[in-house]
Formats: structure tokens, C-alpha cells, sequence
């Protein structure tokens, strides 16, 4: 679903947030006080405005609340996030997304009314020591606590076997949904398709378990 979102703060990370999002068919509105960053972006996103989102009368003249998205791209501004955070919060604002570079940050963001916080830097940076730590796990989606969609290299020992042969699901609650085979990616809907070498699945299932089961 297409959504309007708001997006304050157009440093490196608040800018390519903009730009992709409108690039996914978004309505974005660009918000920055730098003219530099607006005129940068405004050919990229539906409305780009330079403005001080501290100030309540500007968040008014802006419908702020009417987008179905906030969402703050810059994190070192602690007080200006916090300020524009509680007149948002009065204003009766749909969602907001707070970004925190510490842990505390986003502790407090998310007691002043932030509906969520993301800590881009500490998650890209456990994701690529997982990456390395587990290089068969290409990518992975987390579905709810106990679930995530994995996209996984089949491991040797499960090579030339069959899912039947497997039984991952009775065994390890593990279902396989799809394989890609090369160029070719298809629904798993037979239990005697048979893996091969270099074929990678997606699975669903419990992280911990996954891990256990198709690490080589």
C-alpha cells in the first residue's frame, strides 16, 4: 500500500531513505533546514521544503498530521527530535519513527511518544558480523518472536536428497517455500524435489533452529 510519509533530516541516511521510498511510489515530503540538502532532493521526492520542524506553527502549515508516516532520518539532534516529537504527539500524528545512534536514545524517544525506534548503525553492524560469522545465510526477515523467513545456501550434507528424505518440517518445524536453482526460482509444492549443489531455499522457521539445521 502507497503511503504519504514525511521524512526530517536529509543527511546520508534520511536522503536515501527519501529518495527510495519515493522511488517505491511513496508520496515523501522532504523536510531539511540545510537549502543545500533541499534543493538536492527536490527533483527526487513529491515536495521538498527547508524548514525548522521545532517550531509547532510550521508543523501546522506543513498538515503534518495528515501524512501516514513521520519519519525522522537524522539522530544527533536529541533535543530538536524531542521537541518536534511532543508538539507531533499534540498534533495527533498517525506514526512516528525515531532514529537513535545509542540504546538510551532510543529509550527515551520511545517514552516520549515515538511509536518506533530503529538503530541503523547497530543493526547493520550486527548483521555484517553475522554475515561473517554465517556466510550461508544470504538474507532473513523476522515474521514475529519465534519466526523468520531465511534465505539459506543448501548445505553438502543435503545435497542430491530429496524434502521428503528431509522431513525438516516434522523434524525441525522448518518449512521450505522456495528454491532457486541458477536462474530459476520455483514454489516448493512437491516433497520430491531434490536439491543440488549451489541451490539456495527459503525457509520459515525459528531462527536458532535453522542455523543448527543447515550450517554446514
Amino acid at each position: 500500500m502507497k503511503e504519504d510519509i514525511a521524512v526530517i533530516g536529509l543527511g546520508t541516511f534520511g536522503f536515501e531513505l527519501a529518495v527510495q521510498l519515493s522511488k517505491l511510489g511513496h508520496g515523501v515530503l522532504a523536510i531539511d533546514t540545510d537549502e543545500k540538502k533541499i534543493n538536492a532532493i527536490k527533483d527526487e521526492v513529491s515536495v521538498a521544503v527547508q524548514a525548522d520542524v521545532t517550531d509547532e506553527d510550521v508543523l501546522r502549515k506543513l498538515e503534518i498530521e495528515k501524512f501516514d508516516k513521520v519519519i525522522f532520518g537524522m539522530s544527533n539532534a536529541l533535543e530538536s527530535i524531542i521537541l518536534s516529537i511532543a508538539h507531533m504527539k499534540k498534533m495527533r500524528v498517525k506514526y512516528i519513527i525515531g532514529k537513535a545512534n545509542t540504546r538510551i536514545k532510543k529509550e527515551i524517544l520511545l517514552k516520549i511518544g515515538a511509536d518506533e525506534v530503529i538503530l541503523p548503525e547497530i543493526s547493520t553492524a550486527q548483521r555484517l558480523a553475522e554475515r561473517i560469522s554465517t556466510p550461508s545465510i544470504l538474507e532473513k526477515f523476522e515474521i514475529d518472536a519465534a519466526t523468520s523467513l531465511i534465505e539459506i545456501k543448501v548445505p553438502g550434507k543435503f545435497h542430491q536428497k530429496t524434502l521428503k528424505e528431509l522431513d525438516l518440517r516434522k523434524k525441525y518445524g522448518i518449512t521450505v517455500i522456495l528454491r532457486r536453482h541458477g536462474a530459476s526460482t520455483q514454489v516448493i509444492s512437491r516433497p520430491d524435489i531434490k536439491l543440488e549443489k549451489d541451490d539456495i531455499v527459503f525457509v520459515l522457521g525459528d531462527e536458532a533452529v535453522v542455523k543448527k539445521v543447515f550450517v554446514d
